[in-house]
């Protein structure tokens, strides 16, 4: 008896989910190892906060530029280096001897986070009729790598030690030699995209991808808080390093499941009626985080970041769908600079948690899935795409 693959899982998304399962993975190799780098170095709740968002100068910001790039080359040969530079830099913050140095290897390995994102993005979406479908796939993949990264952390730590986390970065360059050899055998672009102003072109659907971005900057914000200082709130709970991975693991884990869930929605349901659902119904899970006593209240977050996550691959989708031929460049700022702008927020939340304490700053924090769940409102019940000229690069004379 054959088993029936789904008809939107090609070999080409298969390779697009892989090297997104494996760079994501880098990306959240730090967290679980905080305790243990904020002992060592002196670091207290703000600079903690400060990592997340340095870190997200290079791999969310710089995704714009790269995705331009990436939409104007015929062959992107540089997308096969992300993995390659995310894991060299990112596993070694072991061998960190100060809090700047820290810095900059997460900042560094940032920017192949960067450089891998938009394009494969776009690659995903293109590889199917179900550009749902498929992006969720892809989506689901690198939320899926950003939650076991934890776990592969410890791991190591637990076998060869903090000072040689740099034996995890094996994984990486193996990926990016394989995505080298795959892109060999990939079509070029039949013709290289030249628009001089795609942020002039994407004038007529501004108003609800300004929305959707909005709406990603709340998620994106309580993702990877929650993500960060997890892990130090088991510690301070009196739970060990181990125990914070493995709980920020099955946390992540979760939210990968969601993100699945919701590209599987949205085929039904329409995405603007997932994304508005995510946020209005995982606040209250979040707000009985902070009201039910343990275990309860580490359940109720869990549901919590499932259902958020689920507006993850819609986001992206809905915002590739106001203009197909801008792709890359979309993707990189729903991917990139509204990560990076929810990252930043975390600054501030640490500093409060210095002053107010941690359970306060993350109360706070939580607070944002009601502005995600009023942007998501405001998103256009039928948004147009950009009209037909446009799309194929005409002008008006």
């Amino acid at each position: 008896m054959s088993i029936r693959v789904p008809a939107f899982l090609t070999r080409r998304l298969g390779v697009l989910t892989l090297g997104h399962f494996t760079i994501d993975a880098y990306s959240s190799f730090f967290l679980p190892l905080l305790p243990l780098l904020a002992q060592r170095l002196g670091l207290n709740y703000a600079m903690v906060g400060g990592l997340t968002a340095m870190a997200s100068l290079s791999s969310s910001f710089l995704q714009p530029p790269f995705g331009m790039l990436a939409d104007r080359l015929r062959r992107p040969w540089f997308v096969a280096f992300g993995p390659m530079i995310a894991a060299v830099f990112m596993a070694s913050v072991g061998l960190a001897p100060s809090y700047e140095v820290l810095v900059a290897l997460l900042v560094l390995g940032g920017v192949g986070v960067a450089m891998f994102h938009p394009q494969t993005a776009a690659l995903a979406g293109s590889t199917s009729p179900h550009r749902g479908l498929a992006v969720s796939w892809w989506v689901t993949g690198g939320t899926l790598g950003w939650a076991l990264g934890p776990a592969y952390a410890t791991a190591i730590v637990h076998r060869f030690g903090l000072e040689r986390t740099w034996i995890a970065a094996i994984p990486g360059l193996v990926m990016s030699l394989a995505l080298l050899v795959w892109f060999r055998r990939v079509a070029p672009h039949a013709q290289a995209r030249r628009e001089h102003a795609p942020f002039r072109e994407l004038r007529p659907v501004a108003r609800s991808l300004t929305m959707i971005y909005f709406a990603v900057v709340c998620r994106s914000a309580v993702s990877a808080g929650f993500a960060t200082f997890l892990p130090l709130w088991v510690h301070a709970q009196g739970g060990s390093v181990t125990r914070g991975g493995w709980i920020t693991t099955v946390y992540l884990t979760l939210g990968a499941l969601g993100g699945l869930l919701g590209g599987w929605f949205a085929a039904r349901f329409g995405g603007r009626r997932v994304v508005v659902s995510s946020f209005g119904l995982s606040a209250p899970f979040y707000a009985l985080f902070f009201l039910l006593p343990a275990p309860f209240n580490l359940g109720a977050l869990f549901v919590a970041y499932l259902v958020l996550q689920a507006s993850l691959p819609v986001n992206v989708v809905l915002g590739q769908e106001l203009s197909p031929r801008h792709a890359g460049i979309i993707s990189s700022l729903l991917m990139g600079a509204a990560w990076g702008l929810g990252a930043i927020l975390l600054f501030p939340i640490g500093i409060l948690a210095d002053h107010a304490g941690l359970e306060v700053a993350l109360a706070t924090l939580s607070a944002l899935v009601i502005v995600g769940f009023v942007c998501a409102t405001q998103i256009s019940r039928h948004p147009e795409a950009l009209p037909l000229a446009v799309e194929v690069g005409e002008t008006a004379g």
